[in-house]
């Protein structure tokens, strides 16, 4: 399949992702923030929501996101939530408290939204065609 004429006629990927990742990083941040957290530490409620979980488990889940040259862990992220009372640590273990399931639900439900939006229009099967056309561009420049 040629599709060099086509892609000539959009705008360079590289380009296009770039926007799209800095307006998505800019509402989520807007949808959370409103509820005093960061992106991170909406990600780590996310995943000790499905149950509880170690610190090595919430950094190797959040990982594609920390500056692991630096030896960042999501210790840094996890600390707050604690102190706020969302989050509950027995040694390594974290947990949600009350505070935490409540403030969680009302996070995935703006989450949700932001999702929705970002979504809206798309066609039955597009998001699909989107990112496995991702997917497969990844594994071209991975090789």
């Amino acid at each position: 399949m040629n599709t060099t004429d086509s892609r000539s006629a959009q705008p360079p990927i590289g380009m296009l992702l770039a926007g799209l990742d800095r307006l998505i990083e800019e509402r989520f941040a807007a949808a959370v923030g409103a509820h005093g957290v960061t992106r991170r530490q909406w990600q780590l409620l996310n995943l000790v929501a499905k149950g509880t979980a170690t610190e090595g488990e919430l950094t190797e889940g959040v990982a594609p996101f920390l500056d692991r040259a630096s030896g960042e862990t999501a210790r840094r992220h996890l600390d707050p939530l604690v102190e706020a009372g969302l989050l509950a640590r027995d040694g390594e273990v974290y947990s949600l408290t009350g505070a935490g399931r409540d403030r969680f639900a009302a996070l995935a439900r703006d989450v949700r939204a932001v999702r929705e939006r970002t979504v809206a229009g798309l066609a039955e099967g597009e998001y699909d065609a989107v990112v496995t056309g991702l997917r497969k561009m990844i594994r071209n420049l991975e090789t």
